[in-house]
């Protein structure tokens, strides 16, 4: 999709007023404060992940590298990432609608503006690693994996594997 093409539908979205409505998403808490994550789906063999996060107001996640290509649509609030590139930090913002693809080596914090942010991220990697969580000074804490996700699916939301 081009940028133009990105840029018309979020301008779209943002007149619209539409609101995505989380009352009966089962939220579960993420890594830090004031955010949260549901696992919607999780293939280990195509080696997929998809969630929503939801972000409190002014809450963030903390600094992590994406190590496979991550598409994103904010589907309420705004979407903040601060960006480190060439040792200084970038802040772009992303309105309610926008989306975007890619992602792969990024090293940023997301996060939520001045009202709740509700993103949609969906994963696809070469590999087993998703993303790596850092440490303040960018070394290497933790990675998480296609199978941590699964993991985690599996536990925190069984009732998306009873027989139907």
């Amino acid at each position: 999709m081009s940028s133009q093409a990105t840029a018309q539908s979020a301008s779209v979205a943002d007149k619209s007023g539409f609101k995505y409505d989380t009352s009966k998403v089962e939220w579960h808490k993420f890594f830090t404060p004031g955010t949260y994550y549901r696992i919607l789906n999780v293939n280990i063999e195509a080696r997929t992940a998809d969630m929503l996060v939801k972000f409190e107001a002014e809450g963030q996640c903390m600094y992590h590298r994406h190590a496979c290509c991550t598409s994103t649509l904010v589907l309420e609030g705004e979407l903040r990432v601060r960006e480190q590139i060439n040792g200084g930090e970038v802040v772009k913002v992303k309105a309610a609608g926008s989306y975007s693809n890619g992602g792969l080596g990024e090293v940023h914090i997301e996060g939520a503006g001045h009202e709740q942010a509700i993103i949609f991220f969906g994963m696809r990697s070469d590999n087993d690693v998703i993303y790596e969580l850092l440490n303040d000074d960018l070394s290497l804490k933790r990675a998480v994996t296609v199978a941590d996700f699964d993991y985690d699916w599996r536990t925190k939301w069984p009732g998306d594997f009873r027989a139907v």
